[in-house]
């Protein structure tokens, strides 16, 4: 059986949540291996200035990152809104608090 709209959406939402974590600890690791190369006196300068671009990439992609969490969130909160079917709203509203409870901390930054 096919995938309803509204589990599309909630299973969308959280796997952009589950994504920043993901995004993160690339970035936390990333940055590690950049601080190792540059207390390696024999590591070649070309390859320490690669690797601080793609942490400088992985930690671009966080703002739009967030931008589409808020997106799907505000699409999903629309379409509970409307929403008249017979499925279970709590995994819906549960995806809603994550999400909610993500950007809260983002804002904080």
């Amino acid at each position: 059986m096919a995938p309803t709209q509204l589990e599309i959406k909630v299973k969308a939402l959280e796997r952009l949540v589950k994504e920043e974590s993901y995004y993160l600890q690339e970035a936390k690791d990333q940055a590690a291996h950049v601080e190792s190369l540059k207390n390696d006196p024999k590591i070649d300068p070309y390859d320490l200035k690669k690797q601080v671009e793609v942490l400088e990439d992985t930690q671009r992609l966080l703002p739009t990152l967030y931008q589409k969490i808020r997106e799907f969130k505000d699409d999903l909160s629309q379409f509970l809104a409307s929403y008249k079917g017979i499925e279970k709203t709590d995994p819906a509203k549960a995806a809603l608090e994550s999400a909610d409870a993500l950007l809260a901390t983002v804002d904080q930054k």
